[in-house]
C-alpha cells in the first residue's frame, strides 16, 4: 500500500511538473459564443447567501466529428459582504491530467466599473486531489487553484477557462448534463453545445421542460438555452437518495441501453481470463466443496474477503477492469475489478454469470433516464442457478450464509453487460433478506431490593447481520460493550453487564447472534404520590423506527424511511408471586407504509408476562401529500411501544430486609416504653410507710409542654418523683398535690 501511494504521488508529481507552466493565460477559442455579465442588475439580498450573489454562469462545449472534445466555463459572481471574500478569492478547476489539460482566459476583478488583470499577481499551483480516498479510491483528479490578491466587498470576480480532451474509455459514446437550477439565486445563465458529428442527440429535463434551441449551423447542431434571474430553490432535509429537486438537462448520443451493453460487453468480457491463478482459485474450490451450490458461495466469499477494496481508477481504469488474473496477482480492486474476478471464477465451475451496471441510488428511477454511459456507479454479479438469480456484489466484505439465505440488494434495475442485451433488467428477483429478532428477559426477585436478572439475545440475518459483522470487527471488546451498556441506560440508568458478550455466526443461515447479560439496581421505582413501586418495559428495537417526525406542512419534496426494516421483538418477565392482572390484548396496524402488530400474553399459573412486537417496513419514503396519514399511523403506533406496570409499597415483601430491621426496633422501643408504664403503676401501688412526704411540684405550661415533647415519657418520672405522695393522698394522709407555680 505504501508504495502505491508513493506510485500516484510521483505521478501526480509528474503531471503537475509538466503542467504547471502549460497554465498561461490564451485566446478564447473562436467556435464560442460571447456573454457578457449583467453589472448593473438588481441583486436579490434577501435570497443571497454567504456573501456572493453569482451573475453568469456560461458553459459551451464542442464535441467534434474527429479529435478531442473540449469545454468553455465563464463565470461571474459579485462579492456583497466580507463572508464571501473567503470564497470567492479561492479558485478551484478540475481535470484528470491524464487525458485533459486545461487554458485560462480570463481572470479579472472589476471594481467601480473598471476591469482589472488579476493573472500577474495571482498565486496559481496544481494539487493532486482525491475525494475519494475515504472510499479507497484513487482518480488522479487535479486541482488548479487560484488566489486573488486584494479582494474587496463589491468587487466582481470573473474568470473563463477551457479544458480539452475526454476520457478515451467513452471511445464514440458521448453524454454529458447540466444543472439548471441551485440553492443560491443566479442572474444569469447561458449554456451551448456545438455537436459535429452525424449521430442525433438525445435529450431530457428531469424537472421542468425549459425552452432549447435547436439550431444549424455549417457542420454543426447548435443546441443553446439561456435563462435569466433564476430563482434560489430550496432543498430539504431528509429527502431519499434517488431524489434530487435540481433541474437537470441531459443529452447522450445512445439511442438504447442496447447500446450501453455492448460499449460495456466490449470492456467487460476481455478481462475475463481463464489464466493459471484462477484455474488454481477454481480447482481448489472443487476439491474443498463438493456441491456446485457451496462452491458458488465459496467462490462469492473468496473474493469478498480475500481481495481487498481498493480503487486505481486513472484514465481509462474508471470504467475499464483488470483481467482477473491481475486482480488475483495484486490482490485488490475495486467494484469492476473484483466482479470480473467472480464471474471468471464462476464461468470456470460451469455457470452462467455476467457481470451487470446498476446505480445505486437512483433504483428504480434509472429507467426513466436517457441510455448514457455515465449513469451507472457500481457493478455486480448476475448468476443464474438452478433455475434462480441471483445478484451478487463482491464488494461486500461481511456476508455469510447459503446462497439462498445471503443479502441481494435490490437497485430496481441492472444492465447485463453482453451481447443481446435491449433493456435493463429488473432486480425483482432479489432476495433482501434482512431481519432481526429480539429475545428480551427480565427475572424480577421476590425481594424488591434485589436486583432484577436482564437477558438479551438478538439474532440478525442479511443486511442487519452484514452490519453487525462489520461492528463487532471494527471496534474493541469493551467499546462494543460500553456501546450496548450507554444504549440500555437511557432507559435503565442502572444497568450493569455482569458477564461479557457473547456472539455467534452461524455459516449455514447467516444468522448473527448477540447475547447479553446484565443486572438492573433499583428496578422497581417507589411513586411517593400514590405509594406504588413502579417498572416498565420498552420495544426500545422498534422505537426508532417509529419517531413522529417533524415535518412542515410547506413541505413539497419526499421524506425519507429506513428500509428495508423487519423487526420482532419480545419481552418475557417473570414476575413474583403477587396476585398479577392482566388482561390479554392486540393491536394491528396496517398503512401504506409499515406494518405494525403487539400482543400482551400473562400466564398466572407461571407468572410469565409476554409482549411481542413486530414492524416491518414497506416503503423507502412518503410524499408530502402522505404527511399527515403517516405521522397519525405512527402516533397510534407508539401509544402502544411501552408498558407500565406497578404494585402497591405496603404488599409483605417490600423492601423485604430493611423493613424487617425497622420493625424489630420499634418493636423493641415500644416493649421499652410498655415497662416503664409497668414500673411507674407498681411504684404507686407500693404501701406507704407513713412518712411525711414533699411533693415535686413545677410551673404547669413547663409539665404539658415537656410531657408532649417526650411523648409522655417525661409523665413517668413525674410519676416516679411524686409515686409516695400520691400514695399518701390516696390514703387521706395528705393534700393534693398537682403542677402548680413556684411558691
Amino acid at each position: 500500500m505504501t508504495q502505491l501511494i508513493r506510485y500516484i504521488s510521483v505521478l501526480a508529481l509528474f503531471f503537475t511538473l509538466q503542467s504547471v507552466a502549460e497554465v498561461a493565460l490564451s485566446p478564447v477559442p473562436e467556435w464560442i459564443t460571447t456573454i457578457q455579465p449583467a453589472l448593473s442588475s438588481d441583486i436579490p439580498e434577501q435570497d443571497i447567501s454567504n456573501g456572493i450573489y453569482y451573475l453568469l454562469a456560461d458553459t459551451q462545449l464542442r464535441v467534434p466529428a474527429t479529435g478531442e472534445r473540449q469545454s468553455f466555463e465563464h463565470y461571474a459572481s459579485l462579492v456583497t459582504s466580507s463572508k464571501g471574500l473567503e470564497k470567492a478569492g479561492q479558485i478551484s478547476i478540475y481535470f484528470d491530467p491524464t487525458y485533459q489539460n486545461i487554458q485560462l482566459h480570463q481572470l479579472n476583478i472589476i471594481r467601480n466599473g473598471n476591469s482589472v488583470n488579476r493573472y500577474p499577481q495571482a498565486r496559481i499551483n496544481l494539487v493532486q486531489t482525491e475525494h475519494d480516498l475515504e472510499k479507497l479510491l484513487y482518480h488522479g483528479e487535479t486541482a488548479l487553484n487560484i488566489v486573488l490578491p486584494d479582494l474587496r466587498v463589491g468587487d466582481i470576480v470573473q474568470y473563463s477557462y477551457s479544458i480539452t480532451g475526454d476520457n478515451p474509455v467513452f471511445a464514440d459514446n458521448f453524454a454529458t448534463s447540466q444543472q439548471l437550477n441551485w440553492t443560491v439565486p443566479l442572474q444569469q445563465q447561458h449554456w451551448r453545445l456545438m455537436w459535429q458529428k452525424p449521430t442525433p442527440l438525445q435529450y431530457q429535463f428531469s424537472k421542468q421542460a425549459l425552452s432549447l434551441q435547436i439550431s444549424s449551423e455549417a457542420d454543426s447542431t447548435i443546441y443553446s438555452l439561456m435563462q435569466h434571474n433564476v430563482a434560489a430553490i430550496k432543498h430539504e432535509d431528509d429527502t431519499p437518495d434517488w431524489f434530487s429537486p435540481y433541474n437537470i438537462l441531459s443529452l447522450s448520443n445512445s439511442q438504447q441501453w442496447q447500446n450501453i451493453a455492448s460499449w460495456g460487453s466490449s470492456l467487460f468480457e476481455p478481462a475475463i481470463d481463464k489464466s493459471p491463478a484462477v484455474l488454481a482459485v477454481v480447482a481448489r474450490l472443487q476439491a474443498d466443496f463438493q456441491t456446485p451450490e457451496q462452491q458458488v458461495v465459496a467462490a462469492l466469499q473468496f473474493v469478498q474477503r480475500e481481495i481487498r477494496y481498493l480503487g486505481i481508477e486513472l484514465g481509462e481504469s474508471s470504467h475499464k477492469p483488470a483481467t482477473a488474473g491481475q486482480v488475483l496477482q495484486q490482490r485488490y480492486g475495486d467494484c469492476k475489478d473484483k466482479s470480473i474476478l467472480l464471474v471468471s471464477i464462476l464461468r470456470q465451475l460451469g455457470l452462467h454469470a455476467v457481470p451487470v451496471l446498476v446505480n445505486t441510488e437512483l433504483h428504480n428511477k434509472i429507467a426513466k433516464r436517457l441510455p448514457s454511459v455515465g449513469v451507472f456507479d457500481h457493478a455486480m454479479v448476475k448468476l443464474e442457478f438452478n433455475n434462480s438469480i441471483y445478484w451478487l456484489d463482491p464488494t461486500r466484505s461481511f456476508q455469510a450464509g447459503s446462497l439462498q439465505s445471503l443479502y441481494q440488494p435490490d437497485y430496481g434495475y441492472a444492465l447485463e453487460l453482453s451481447d443481446g442485451v435491449t433493456g435493463l433488467t429488473a432486480m425483482k428477483s432479489a432476495t433482501q433478506h434482512t431481519k432481526i429478532m429480539i429475545d428480551e428477559t427480565f427475572q424480577l426477585k421476590d425481594a424488591l431490593t434485589q436486583a432484577a436478572e436482564y437477558q438479551v439475545s438478538t439474532q440478525y440475518s442479511g443486511l442487519d447481520a452484514e452490519r453487525l459483522r462489520s461492528r463487532f470487527a471494527s471496534n474493541s471488546v469493551s467499546q462494543n460493550a460500553d456501546g450496548y451498556v450507554q444504549f440500555y441506560s437511557r432507559y435503565y440508568p442502572t444497568v450493569n453487564q455482569v458477564q461479557p458478550i457473547a456472539n455467534t455466526d452461524d455459516p449455514t443461515t447467516g444468522i448473527f447472534t448477540v447475547n447479553e447479560f446484565y443486572q438492573i439496581a433499583d428496578f422497581w421505582q417507589l411513586d411517593n404520590d400514590d405509594n406504588t413501586l413502579n417498572a416498565s418495559f420498552y420495544s426500545n428495537g422498534i422505537s426508532s423506527y417509529l419517531q413522529s417526525p417533524e415535518i412542515a406542512a410547506s413541505r413539497s419534496q419526499p421524506f425519507a424511511l429506513s428500509h428495508p426494516v423487519d423487526i420482532t421483538q419480545t419481552i418475557s418477565v417473570t414476575l413474583n408471586d403477587l396476585d398479577w392482572q392482566f388482561e390479554p390484548k392486540q393491536l394491528e396496524e396496517n398503512n401504506p407504509f409499515f406494518q405494525y402488530q403487539s400482543e400482551l400474553l400473562f400466564d398466572q399459573n407461571t407468572k410469565r408476562l409476554t409482549l411481542r412486537y413486530q414492524y416491518k417496513s414497506l416503503t423507502d419514503h412518503i410524499t408530502p401529500e402522505q404527511r399527515l396519514a403517516y405521522v397519525a399511523a405512527v402516533n397510534r403506533s407508539r401509544n402502544d411501544l411501552n408498558l407500565n406496570i406497578f404494585q402497591h409499597n405496603n404488599v409483605n415483601d417490600v423492601a423485604a430486609s430493611e423493613v424487617n430491621d425497622n420493625n424489630k426496633l420499634m418493636l423493641l422501643l415500644l416493649a421499652v416504653y410498655f415497662m416503664l408504664w409497668v414500673l411507674c403503676a407498681a411504684l404507686w401501688l407500693l404501701p406507704f410507710n407513713g412518712q411525711k412526704h414533699q411533693h415535686f411540684a413545677e410551673p404547669k405550661i413547663r409539665f404539658y409542654l415537656t410531657w408532649i415533647l417526650s411523648f409522655s415519657i417525661y409523665g413517668l418520672y413525674w410519676c416516679v418523683k411524686n409515686g409516695p405522695l400520691l400514695n399518701s393522698i390516696h390514703s387521706g394522709r395528705h393534700r393534693q398535690a398537682s403542677p402548680a407555680e413556684p411558691r
